[in-house]
């Protein structure tokens, strides 16, 4: 069964987008494999493994996580929700950039809290939610030491880490070992510091990404530009 996601992504003739898809070895909007970055003192091998996870769901920020499409919607109608919703939103620019490592990934997150980016989540969120169908049992058991709040966003929304618990984040590497975080986080911010050279982000569309199956890779399906209605 197909899953769903609104993310937001780096347009295509950035330093940024070309960056993460290659840390990653892997160019959604396109689905193919491309040749990857290996920082120095990682095996092709073990690299590999550190980006599996995130090269599965391509390079992006989230902003409405992965959903089955509820009964009565069809892939069309989302479509069209992901243009209208773009056309309405304002392009968020200039959003310096640094590696982070949280909750045991390495990821690209906003230098200061950005409330632009924060609102537009938001909005993210609460828009598609009609199209999102409800949690199964799999789906709960998999979200393990939530907060009380969050326990309560994940049966709103089908997703814990929204509203307060938002962060704004475009994932790396990870989950990583304890012995190797510090290594992958040290790596990557040189490899950014050297191919980004100071490029900030900015968020000029939303992007339907979509899984045409369990486990599948997740494919950039659409990039609605914003601000266009």
């Amino acid at each position: 069964m197909a899953r769903y996601a609104i993310y937001a992504a780096p347009e295509r003739d950035t330093r940024l987008w070309h960056f993460g898809c290659r840390v990653l070895g892997r160019d959604a909007e396109t689905g193919e494999d491309i040749e990857q970055i290996v920082p120095k003192g990682f095996a092709p091998e073990e690299w590999r493994e550190i980006t599996a996870s995130p090269r599965r769901y391509g390079f992006h920020a989230t902003l409405k996580a992965p959903f089955v499409l509820a009964d009565g919607r069809s892939e069309e109608e989302l479509f069209d929700a992901v243009r209208t919703f773009a056309g309405r939103q304002v392009p968020v620019e200039n959003v310096p950039l640094v590696p982070e490592f949280s909750g045991g990934f390495v990821l690209l997150a906003p230098q200061q809290p950005d409330a632009r980016l924060d609102t537009f989540a938001e909005a993210s969120v609460q828009y598609f939610e009609p199209f999102r169908a409800p949690l199964t049992a799999e789906d709960r058991a998999r979200r393990k030491n939530l907060t009380e709040r969050q326990a309560g966003y994940l049966e709103r929304f089908g997703y814990p880490y929204v509203f307060e618990d938002f962060q704004f984040h475009l994932t790396l590497a990870g989950p990583l070992p304890e012995d190797r975080a510090a290594d992958v986080h040290a790596a990557l911010s040189a490899a950014a510091e050297q191919a980004l050279k100071g490029e900030p982000l900015s968020v000029r569309s939303v992007c339907l990404f979509r899984e045409a199956g369990h486990g599948d890779p997740a494919r950039l399906v659409l990039r609605a530009p914003l601000g266009t209605r």
